[in-house]
């Protein structure tokens, strides 16, 4: 009897794309496996990483904006691979009249952007992306709780930020019954994200009226260049744990160009938040804790001060009447025995996208976001 076994090992593919006039690394760029559907973007050093189970030799597609595409044979995994790409002598272009229809506010206006990239967003040295926001020039973060943060710009330091308008791929994220967004609480999975820009200062003349006071504009990752599974697992103190997986497959016509590609996200993060206990008293008041008739604890509610109508030993001619008796508060309640400080978010979302050209794009997309966090 005679046994035939075809054994195809994986191969690493690991290079660098680089400007063939600098020398610089080309970050961004798309490097693709010529008939097979793989393929991988370069880093902010111009490294790019391909696994693939096919023999050598194979082709590689080297494309980026501005510079003409390359392909390169490969055919071995030994030898270091360098590609040098050239920009595209097509975009000499003469002369070129633009009629500009901007009115003179639009002119006048000049946007201030911060830009968190794909490796800030993973670097990050914050619990989440959202919170790494505060790092960048002229940008306030508030943290309400684990689960809402609050970024705003141009100084207005508030928890309802309706003066800052958050976008996610050009969608406004707010939410309709508070016309503010809650954060990142129903916002992009941080695994789907591709880059977050702030825009500090007034920016109505080109995002609208809400847009007064700044703008949050995330853009999450094309199912087309970002293919595969992907998940994440974070953890902390107050029992926080986040899980998050993402999918994209893309598809290709007959011509061997992209034409259909789909992505589907799910993450969900869970916390017990801060307790607020404190028993201190008020600061500004005649009582402390040293009361006989109580004081005013800084988080129990209903143990305020009594009206001067009501209270017979608010003043010192009523407590020489009355001697021995102060100030009474009420016992009053603790935030900890009404409030529920489990803090839950889910978030879903499925999106399918259609090339009909390279300029023109049909997405379709669904999103889901639920929990609870305390405010």
């Amino acid at each position: 009897m005679l046994f035939t076994i075809n054994i195809t090992a994986q191969v690493q593919l690991s290079g660098t794309l680089i400007d063939d006039y600098t020398s610089t690394p080309i970050e961004g760029a798309k490097i693709k496996v010529k008939g097979i559907n793989a393929g991988a973007f370069t880093d902010e050093k111009g490294v790019f990483k391909i696994s693939l189970k096919a023999e050598l030799p194979v082709t590689l597609i080297s494309s980026f904006l501005g510079y003409s595409d390359v392909e390169t044979v490969i055919t071995s995994v030994l030898d270091p691979i360098v590609i040098r790409i050239k920009t595209d002598k097509t975009l000499n272009l003469d002369e070129v009249k633009v009629r500009s229809f901007a009115t003179d506010k639009e002119k006048e206006s000049a946007l201030s952007i911060e830009t968190m990239s794909l490796s800030e967003i993973q670097e990050t040295p914050s619990s989440d992306f959202y919170e790494g926001l505060s790092h960048m020039k002229g940008v306030d973060l508030t943290s309400a709780s684990l689960g809402f943060k609050v970024v705003n710009t141009r100084g207005f330091n508030s928890t309802s930020p309706v003066r800052t308008l958050q976008i996610i791929d050009g969608v406004d994220n707010a939410s309709p019954g508070l016309n503010f967004a809650l954060g990142n609480f129903l916002g992009a999975s941080e695994l789907d994200l591709m880059k977050v820009e702030v825009v500090s200062g007034a920016s109505s003349a080109f995002y609208g009226p809400n847009a007064f006071n700044g703008v949050i504009s995330m853009y999450t990752k094309s199912p087309f260049k970002f293919e595969g599974f992907s998940a994440s697992v974070k953890g902390g103190e107050r029992f926080l744990t986040e899980y998050a997986v993402r999918y994209a497959k893309a598809f290709q016509n007959k011509e061997g160009k992209d034409k259909f590609a789909f992505k589907l996200n799910f993450s969900y993060l869970s916390a017990d938040d801060w307790v607020a206990d404190n028993a201190n008293s008020v600061e500004g008041l005649d009582t402390d804790e040293n009361n006989i008739g109580g004081y005013d604890a800084v988080n129990r509610y209903g143990d305020e001060n009594l009206s001067p109508n009501i209270n017979n030993a608010l003043d010192i001619q009523s407590r020489w009447m009355t001697p021995g008796l102060r100030r009474w508060h009420r016992t009053g309640y603790w935030e900890k025995d009404i409030v529920d400080y489990d803090t839950k978010n889910l978030k879903a979302s499925a999106a399918f996208h259609y090339l009909f050209t390279e300029d023109v794009e049909l997405v379709l997309a669904s999103n889901l976001g639920t929990g609870q966090f305390h405010f």
